[in-house]
């Protein structure tokens, strides 16, 4: 048996037209974009242009040349950037990215894919806080500096899960749509 609108909305005490619920959700969704969102495609293949990766144009589409700069490995100087723009030591971001200090030492050309994945993702989160601080040196000093609302943790200790990651996504979206953090 069909029903209509009005039938379901008297049974189950629905006061409100769909469409009305359903601009009032689109409406949200568009004030907070991106929660939860570390980029996108295109954002992680700028992020490998900044890293001065050549990513294929032979390879059709966004997602298959992100894979496969990804899988060809991120080249050491990628790492030295990520460390010189935070302001961090290669101690420190090595704990952080999970990779043991001989292991940094003996990668002087390329990373593995899980290496290079990982760079990427606390590259990205970087990304965002200068997208939302404007300035470099402000989105370092925001990265290393423990947050309250991130339990006192800093956000670059954060990143070193995928988790903590998007969580301090979260945080940044907040701030820059005003959202007391």
């Amino acid at each position: 048996m069909a029903y209509s609108f009005r039938q379901m909305a008297t049974k189950y005490q629905i006061e409100e037209e769909p469409a009305q619920r359903l601009e009032e959700t689109a409406a949200v969704y568009h004030a907070f974009p991106g929660v939860g969102n570390l980029g996108g495609i295109d954002e992680g293949l700028e992020v490998m242009r900044d890293f001065g990766v050549r990513v294929s144009a032979k390879v059709a589409g966004a997602l298959p040349r992100l894979r496969a700069a990804l899988q060809s490995g991120l080249p050491r100087a990628a790492f030295e950037k990520l460390r010189a723009d935070l302001g961090t030591t290669n101690d420190e971001l090595a704990e952080v990215l999970g990779i043991p200090l001989r292991t940094l030492a003996r990668r002087t050309d390329r990373f593995k894919p899980d290496e290079s994945e990982r760079i990427l993702r606390v590259a990205s989160v970087y990304r965002k806080a200068v997208d939302v601080l404007v300035e470099c040196d402000a989105a370092s000093r925001w990265m290393t500096r423990p947050k309250r609302a991130l339990s006192g943790l800093t956000p670059l200790r954060c990143c070193d899960t995928e988790f903590g990651a998007r969580e301090v996504d979260r945080l940044l979206t907040r701030i820059a749509h005003g959202v007391f953090a």
